[in-house]
């Protein structure tokens, strides 16, 4: 079940503010109690901590839709009839006029701010109040939020370079700033995460708190962009070995559980925002203060006014198509209709993570299979299902009045990415058998083929003797983008900046080819053009059935362009330090 929210609103001297978390905020409103008295005690200080939480659901913090068409796994809608608002995403001929990222930048701010305000709340307070376990735990998660933030901002923005605001701005003056170096906001943002580390305890009792093993994930990947890699692996290996923070991977038939409602705070979920449709239902559909998301809608077809504005690119769907499934596996068996049984379509991961035409066995949106609820027609031949509620409603409208609310969680970190981070560290530093340990924990629980040479145990292997190169472009081009895409924040776009492969990845992908096969499902219907094949085209003059993806993403990307976003104009219009 998901946590309850309740609606909190107080008023800060700049910013009015609205806030969520679950059932540990059943707090007095603070807006009824005078400013002397709102940081008398630490339950009030704790109710001014929500309005943290509550900045993080603005939809434009974590853009998932933009970095998603910036990156390598997503198209704009149909291949003849792409959506227009995301192309200069797709072409990557944006610039900083750009409203999307802009609001992505403030949102992050605006976590800032509140973080500040609780930071320096809490330590005006009383000695009596500093000394308890509640103090530190507070701080630890306002600290935890600055640092992220700071954290997310170096990582995506004017090649680290940004705006590190480490207070309340008092005086208009205040206001204009100018950016620091990477190095210097690295080292502030790494002290507000180790001091959460430090601080957080390893659970809470509400599952929607960051806690020590949260804190320890976004450290370790921290080291991970630095190439530290023992940094990076002592912070990894206490997330996935410390029994205390309750960590594991579904496993068995509980990966059926991962990205649906009733999997929300499952045993492998290290951070998730937590949405609701319970609350606040009158709220527009943009009110980034409001409990619910839009990423349902952009990812579902046959909504109201068309069909996904996010797909998966053509080599994605057909990588996930093309998983190779451990014969030894009893899941990958499936009646053959006629008393018997026979391999799956597809990988278990292929089905949890997106629809495909061929996929038989698996329900969609109250369909026995996709095929049967969506022709996969004009050229969209796959949906991601990460962000939509495919699992519990017959179509997105049923949530709301509208299908641009959706109260589904958004899974930021997830223990699988923290054993790929571990894996890719042992590549790094010459440990290809643990590497594969770590990679092959993952591909076992979905049913897959192993890596590397067989170890006497009843489990297919590929027999393949991985090198740190080979094992390397294997974890790139197939095991984190299947895995993870459309996880965390901007992951693919700072995985294949940081690899320094993102320009020669659009021109690899420019130049591979892919066409449509028709497709006649178990129940006889035709599906037309619906399902994705690797290699020339037989007929290369209809764009129904040939696929050309990334031509002008190749053409067009410039490492300085577009490795980093730039400064939101309006910083430098309005901040003159910014520019110092």
């Amino acid at each position: 079940m998901k946590k309850i929210f309740i609606y909190i609103g107080f008023s800060l001297s700049v910013l009015t503010n609205t806030s969520c978390s679950d059932d540990f905020l059943e707090e007095t409103n603070p807006n009824t109690i005078s400013a002397e008295l709102y940081w008398s005690n630490l339950e009030e200080s704790n109710a001014n901590l929500t309005s943290v939480y509550g900045a993080m659901l603005n939809n434009y913090l974590i853009s998932v839709d933009f970095e998603s068409w910036r990156s390598d796994i997503t198209y704009p809608k149909d291949r003849d009839n792409p959506y227009q608002n995301a192309l200069p995403w797709y072409r990557k001929t944006y610039n900083n006029s750009v409203k999307d990222y802009e609001k992505s930048w403030d949102a992050m701010y605006q976590v800032i701010w509140r973080a500040n305000q609780v930071i320096e709340g809490l330590n005006g307070m009383e000695e009596e109040f500093k000394s308890q376990d509640a103090w530190k735990h507070q701080m630890g998660q306002a600290r935890f939020f600055r640092g992220l933030m700071h954290f997310y901002l170096n990582a995506n923005y004017n090649k680290g370079n940004i705006i590190i605001r480490d207070k309340s701005p008092e005086k208009s003056s205040e206001f204009s700033k100018a950016v620091s170096s990477s190095q210097e906001v690295i080292n502030f943002y790494r002290e507000d995460l180790e001091y959460a580390y430090q601080n957080l305890p390893p659970k809470f009792k509400e599952k929607a708190r960051v806690t020590a093993g949260t804190a320890a994930t976004i450290l370790g990947k921290s080291y991970l962009y630095t190439k530290e890699y023992e940094n990076a692996k002592t912070y990894l290996l206490d997330v996935i070995t410390n029994s205390d923070y309750g960590y594991r991977l579904l496993e068995g038939d509980e990966v059926k559980l991962l990205f649906t409602s009733a999997g929300d705070f499952n045993d492998e979920s290290i951070f998730e925002i937590n949405y609701s449709e319970d609350h606040q239902q009158q709220d527009g559909t943009f009110d980034e203060e409001s409990f619910f998301n839009r990423f349902a809608r952009y990812t579902a077809p046959n909504t109201a006014k068309g069909g996904a504005f996010m797909v998966p690119t053509a080599w994605l769907t057909y990588e996930y198509s093309a998983e190779q499934l451990d014969t030894n596996d009893p899941r990958n068996y499936v009646n053959d209709g006629n008393g018997g049984t026979k391999l799956r379509n597809v990988s278990l991961r292929a089905s949890q993570m997106i629809a495909l035409v061929n996929d038989e066995n698996t329900a969609y949106y109250g369909a026995s299979a996709a095929n049967t609820f969506t022709s996969f027609a004009g050229t969209t031949f796959s949906y991601f299902k990460k962000l939509s509620n495919h699992d519990r409603v017959t179509s997105e409208e049923d949530i709301l009045e509208t299908a641009w609310k959706s109260g589904k969680n958004l899974v930021l970190y997830r223990l699988a990415d923290v054993y790929l981070m571990y894996a890719e560290c042992q590549i790094k530093t010459g440990n290809i058998e643990d590497a594969l340990f770590y990679i092959n924990k993952i591909r076992k629980r979905w049913g897959l083929l192993l890596l590397g040479p067989s170890d006497g145990s009843t489990h297919d292997f590929d027999e393949i003797t991985y090198t740190e190169q080979s094992l390397m472009e294997h974890l790139m081009y197939k095991e984190r983008p299947l895995e993870l895409c459309n996880e965390g924040y901007a992951e693919r776009c700072i995985d294949l900046r940081r690899w320094g492969i993102i320009k020669n990845r659009f021109d690899d992908l420019a130049n591979q080819e892919y066409y449509l096969t028709n497709y006649t499902t178990q129940a006889g219907t035709n599906r037309n053009k619906s399902l994705i094949q690797k290699g020339t085209s037989p007929d290369p003059s209809d764009p129904t059935i040939t696929i050309n993806e990334f031509d002008e993403a190749a053409a067009n990307y410039s490492s300085d362009l577009h490795d980093y976003l730039p400064l939101p104009i309006s910083e430098t219009l309005y901040n003159q330090g910014s520019l110092k």
